[in-house]
């Protein structure tokens, strides 16, 4: 008999060791043959992040849906004990299924003729989010055969991140990251203990629960959670009382949208990630934009704005507003103007008196001509086509002088200037290079302008913009910087002496060394700034390109630019001067220094910065004899008429319209014609800032309702309102 017994045992033992092997194989081969794709649930959403850690902005993955990848760790502690003690308390001990809440599931199903109790363990759940079954003993045996595939191939640990993150929240929303920040504004680490309780039973019916749309289900299934929470001990019987007296407080919170155009570019930049860190401070953008739009609320309402804050060290950009108004088609707010190629006016001025100094063409006092000159065919005039005569160099730059900096690129040449910008990898985008590129005559963009200005507190060598903190430092491919540390030295000293354009000083005392441009027809107008730790720039204009009268850099974005500045720490760094330069004593009109001129040829004196104490020559004009210590050719003929010139500027007036009056109201009648006057005669005129002919406007052609009218001499203007009925 005993034998017999242990020959049926060793019987069912081979048996039960046949059938599992034989189990495992037809696992192991459906494992092969119906691998597990986590790709079919699709990616996660993007979302941008300050520096700081705080959300820029979010977008949805391609399915429409806002999923944010997150690991046990970032989650509030209460929130992973409520949901094993409610969910799944074995989730540790079992294999992906536990039998007994399988067998008590089946009994209750078989039983009552329904489900009265789940399951499904955490890791069946999971398997269910990626493939959906039918309520069928088939799809429950997919089920089984899935989460076998999971505990096989994971650890507990990833399984439980898979729940956290795609775990179903209602509508577009999955994973208890998402959900947190939609319902309840705040991450998931900061759940307060009911916020948890809610989010953990909300998975169980999303349509039902969702507390934005079904607060009094989502109560009363919450509550539902905290007895449960008692039971097993989790909370004590005061938690359970103070948890069930407190309401719903959760809504469809939307997330920030900061930054929008830059947040936009990264993830195109990089579409498949989940996560892209930017250097950006929120506290900063925040103040920036509070700024922009505090000085836009004056402006026309069809102007743009773009501001950029960069850090000279590692150029990690640390503010960014890309235009007015991302949501303003009437400022065309989509588009990127940080981006835009536009007219860049005076700005690239500084670099031609750089690259003229390293060449030994100039020091900051040589004698330049700002008189009426022709350049072959190019006969530039100043913006307020006045005249000054004589100027130094440093002075010539600090009041923007245009012949002088056309003067002074002739000499180092076009060619040159533009392959200078070529090696740090900056277009001019000209056909050929010309003189009018000293005068904005090309195109740059303000991430160009940010770069190149980088250079003036970096000795010489410029830095390219960098937005997310896995980009790599954007050297140059130059083998030299753009001009040596002399003469950023001296181009930022000399930029530095420019007064704000509407206060006493920068904040903290900063030494800002700035630079404004305005281009032809009034249609961009730029400041960029530079300190020992920051690059500032600011731009305004129209995007379509259309001109806005009176626009200055100086009178508009100057402003910005200071306000900006204001909002930043106080510098750490400071410009020092470098030992090799040096001041000397010059003559004009020799340009020398004063100890290789006699006394009779030394009419003036002036204290210049110099490179190695070298003392160049002033410069002559091409294809004239001229002595030495003689005035350059352009000076003498201009002096005959320097009194006229001088006497017409002292002489100019500010422009005041005198007809019509701001805020006045026209009841036209047919061929009606308005006599426009202004104080200043030669005053040119614009209508809703474009070019009237004349002084007379035909009121024939002129719509009905609020126009503004402008008058114009020179920079200087006047603008008044009418309404025409």
């Amino acid at each position: 008999m005993a034998i017999k017994l242990k020959s049926v045992l060793w019987r069912f033992i081979r048996f039960g060791t046949l059938l599992c092997v034989s189990l495992f194989a037809f696992f192991y081969l459906l494992n092969i043959l119906f691998p597990f794709d986590y790709s079919v649930k699709g990616q996660v959403s993007t979302t941008i992040y300050t520096e700081q850690g705080q959300i820029l902005r979010q977008f949805s993955n391609e399915q429409g849906i806002y999923r944010i990848a997150v690991d046990s760790d970032d989650v509030s502690p209460f929130y992973l004990k409520a949901l094993m003690a409610y969910e799944d308390r074995y989730f540790y001990q079992h294999f992906g299924v536990n039998p007994l809440s399988l067998v008590r599931a089946l009994y209750q199903h078989w039983h009552y003729g329904r489900v009265i109790s789940g399951g499904s363990t955490l890791t069946m759940q999971v398997a269910r989010m990626f493939y959906p079954h039918s309520r069928t003993y088939l799809g429950k045996l997919t089920q089984l055969f899935r989460a076998l595939q999971l505990e096989w191939h994971l650890d507990k640990d990833q399984i439980l991140n898979l729940y956290l993150t795609f775990t179903p929240m209602g509508g577009n929303i999955e994973g208890v990251q998402a959900a947190s920040l939609r319902y309840f504004g705040k991450t998931a680490d900061q759940l307060n203990l009911t916020e948890a309780a809610l989010l953990v039973v909300v998975p169980q019916r999303p349509s039902l629960y969702r507390p934005d749309r079904h607060p009094k289900r989502a109560l009363k299934a919450r509550n539902k959670v905290i007895e449960r929470l008692l039971t097993f001990e989790v909370i004590t019987q005061y938690q359970q009382k103070m948890m069930r007296q407190e309401p719903i407080k959760a809504g469809r919170t939307s997330l920030p949208q900061s930054t929008p155009l830059l947040a936009r570019e990264l993830r195109q930049q990089a579409p498949v990630d989940a996560n892209i860190k930017t250097y950006i401070n929120q506290t900063l953008q925040a103040d920036v934009d509070a700024v922009v739009a505090r000085r836009l609320s004056r402006l026309s309402n069809q102007l743009s704005v773009a501001v950029m804050v960069m850090d000279n060290r590692q150029g990690h950009v640390i503010a960014y507003k890309g235009s007015a108004d991302f949501y303003n088609a009437q400022r065309f707010g989509h588009v990127d103007m940080t981006k835009a190629v536009r007219s860049p006016g005076s700005t690239l001025k500084p670099f031609i008196y750089a690259m003229a100094l390293d060449r030994g063409l100039v020091h900051s006092a040589s004698l330049l001509t700002d008189v009426p000159r022709s350049f072959g065919d190019y006969s530039p005039t100043n913006f307020s086509q006045a005249f000054a005569g004589p100027m130094r160099l440093d002075m010539a730059l600090r009041t923007s002088k245009n012949v002088p900096a056309v003067q002074v690129m002739e000499a180092i040449t076009p060619e040159y200037f533009a392959e200078q910008f070529a090696k740090q990898g900056i277009d001019l985008r000209v056909a050929k290079p010309n003189l009018a590129i000293a005068l904005g005559g090309n195109g740059i963009t303000l991430r160009e302008l940010i770069s190149l200005y980088s250079a003036l507190a970096r000795q010489g060598e410029i830095v390219k913009p960098v937005f997310r903190q896995s980009q790599a430092l954007a050297k140059t491919e130059s083998v030299e910087p753009l001009m040596s540390a002399e003469a950023a030295w001296i181009i930022a000293n000399t930029l530095s002496k420019i007064p704000p354009p509407d206060r006493a000083k920068a904040a903290y005392g900063r030494r800002i060394s700035w630079k404004t441009g305005t281009s032809y027809g009034f249609r961009d107008a730029w400041a960029i700034g530079v300190s020992g730790d920051y690059t500032v720039g600011v731009w305004i204009g129209r995007p379509d390109g259309a001109p806005h009268v009176g626009q200055t850099g100086a009178n508009q974005a100057g402003p910005i630019l200071f306000d900006t500045f204001d909002l930043l720490p106080a510098d750490k760094l400071r410009l020092t001067r470098p030992p090799s330069v040096v001041k000397q004593q010059i003559c004009w009109p020799s340009g020398l220094n004063t100890a290789l001129v006699r006394d009779e040829n030394c009419l003036t004196k002036h204290s210049a910065w110099t490179i190695n104490g070298l003392t160049p020559a002033t410069l002559k004009q091409r294809g004239t004899a001229q002595g030495l210590h003689q005035w350059p050719l352009a000076m003498q003929v201009w002096q005959q008429t320097a009194s006229f010139t001088s006497a017409s500027v002292s002489q100019r007036s500010k422009v005041k319209i005198v007809f019509p009056r701001d805020k006045t109201s026209i009841f036209s009648y047919a061929k009606q014609r308005l006599l426009l006057k202004s104080n200043v005669e030669q005053a040119k005129w614009y209508l809703n800032d474009k070019y009237i002919e004349g002084v007379v406007l035909e009121l024939d052609d002129i719509r009905r309702g609020d126009h503004k009218l402008t008058a114009c001499d020179q920079a200087d203007c006047d603008s008044v309102s009418i309404a025409i009925y």
